[in-house]
């Protein structure tokens, strides 16, 4: 099964120096902050991928002025840098090392000027900006699901799923909550079979079809999960539900085809197996 990495911060440190000034405050930033911040020292091997907001900086020895809001990184040194930044304050330099899921590293110094930061009463208090809120990492994602960024796509949903259930009085949005929590699970199930790992979006799928039995993507979605992970008699199951309600999907009809000759298969091996065990 393939990790989807969330960050990977390899090391970070504050920066013990007495001619440096102290942290101007003891508040660290939150969700929805945006942090300005300054770069120095960079290093960013060749061999690192997918650069996210040190791109344009790659071969800029310059001090950089760059800002970021927490939430919205969109890939893994990004969300590294993020990570990096909560743990600091107003004022605070710190040397980092973060990585990219893969075998690429960035390092440098970070220094966190200010903080601009964003009333959390509302949101906290109104489930329509949550699933505004949700709508918006929905959208994100499926930009960067079209882009083959499947990890990156299922983050984004993950925080669009999350503010969704964070939804205070369910029975006040019900209908929305429901089409919204339908959707982004659907949407987290596909990132999941682009990356092979077939038992999270088999779950996923499931958590779909909990709300939604007819949802069809999400039928052939379970069905093609189940059928690679050779439980054939619920991708069957899956399959004929959904031709039933949509008559000629092409990936039920194969799948439908792979389960069956899978289930066909096992009961011969469960006959076989019967008949030797009588023999003996």
């Amino acid at each position: 099964m393939k990790r989807i990495p969330v960050c990977e911060v390899i090391d970070q440190r504050p920066v013990v120096d007495k001619d440096l000034p102290r942290p101007s405050s003891v508040f660290r930033p939150l969700t929805g902050d945006v942090c300005h911040i300054v770069l120095t020292e960079l290093r960013i091997p060749s061999s690192t991928m997918n650069c996210g907001l040190f791109e344009e900086f790659r071969d800029d020895w310059r001090p950089i002025k760059a800002h970021i809001k927490v939430g919205e990184a969109d890939c893994t040194v990004d969300r590294g840098l993020q990570a990096v930044v909560l743990e600091m304050r107003p004022g605070e330099y710190r040397d980092f090392c973060v990585g990219d899921g893969g075998e690429g590293r960035i390092s440098g110094r970070v220094f966190l000027s200010y903080v601009d930061k964003t009333s959390r009463t509302s949101w906290r208090d109104d489930d329509r900006l949550k699933l505004t809120a949700a709508a918006r990492h929905k959208d994100a994602g499926n930009q960067l699901y079209g882009q083959g960024r499947f990890a990156d796509a299922f983050h984004r949903f993950n925080l669009a799923v999350r503010a969704v259930l964070f939804v205070r009085d369910p029975d006040a949005v019900r209908a929305d909550r429901d089409a919204m929590y339908a959707v982004v699970c659907n949407n987290m199930a596909a990132c999941q079979l682009q990356m092979s790992n077939y038992e999270h979006a088999h779950q996923l799928s499931g958590k779909v079809l909990a709300v939604e039995p007819d949802n069809v993507k999400a039928l052939v979605r379970r069905c093609r999960a189940s059928a690679e992970l050779r439980m054939f008699d619920g991708a069957l199951a899956d399959a004929v539900r959904a031709l039933e309600i949509d008559p000629g999907n092409v990936v039920a009809e194969r799948y439908r085809d792979v389960a069956t000759r899978g289930v066909n298969d096992q009961n011969a091996r469960y006959g076989d197996m019967v008949k030797k065990m009588f023999a003996a």
